[in-house]
């Protein structure tokens, strides 16, 4: 009886000191609710996810790469938007040089991915191009401004 309540006691406190992760279906200005859907086989980093089509490279954002600050962040937040599916809509240009498709994505409820990554400060936007470039470059400019996340 005694390991029982231990156990359970424990369980309790592990879960009363855990950081909840932030919400997954909050509201954005970009949306994608009939864009095409594509399961999600991995995660590669804060930008990067691998699909049965091939590797994705999310077209309007750039995240840390892997020893820089934030990287472990960015990551962990793609894998709890991601999910196991997600929406994909084509940008400007098809692939980077390295052969990733380069897609906007999109949870598969359609929230955009780009867009809380870049709100959240996990994640600046592409100045480029892209269809959702000025949106997207405006929001990284405002949470710059705020602090927000672990980038600035």
């Amino acid at each position: 009886m005694f390991r029982i309540c231990w156990l359970a006691f424990m369980a309790l406190l592990i879960a009363a000191c855990s950081t909840p992760p932030p919400p997954v279906d909050q509201q954005t200005t970009l949306r994608c609710d009939d864009c095409r859907t594509t399961p999600v086989l991995g995660i590669v980093d804060g930008d990067t996810l691998d699909t049965p089509p091939g590797r994705i490279r999310l077209f309007g954002v750039d995240t840390p790469e892997r020893g820089e600050r934030c990287y472990k962040e960015a990551k962990g937040r793609l894998r709890a938007l991601a999910g196991n599916r997600v929406r994909v809509e084509p940008g400007p240009r098809d692939q980077d040089r390295g052969g990733r498709l380069l897609l906007y994505v999109y949870t598969e409820s359609g929230i955009s991915i780009d867009e809380t990554l870049i709100r959240e400060g996990l994640a600046v936007a592409w100045t480029r191009d892209g269809q959702h470039r000025d949106l997207l470059v405006a929001l990284a400019k405002e949470a710059q401004t705020t602090g927000t996340g672990c980038l600035w």
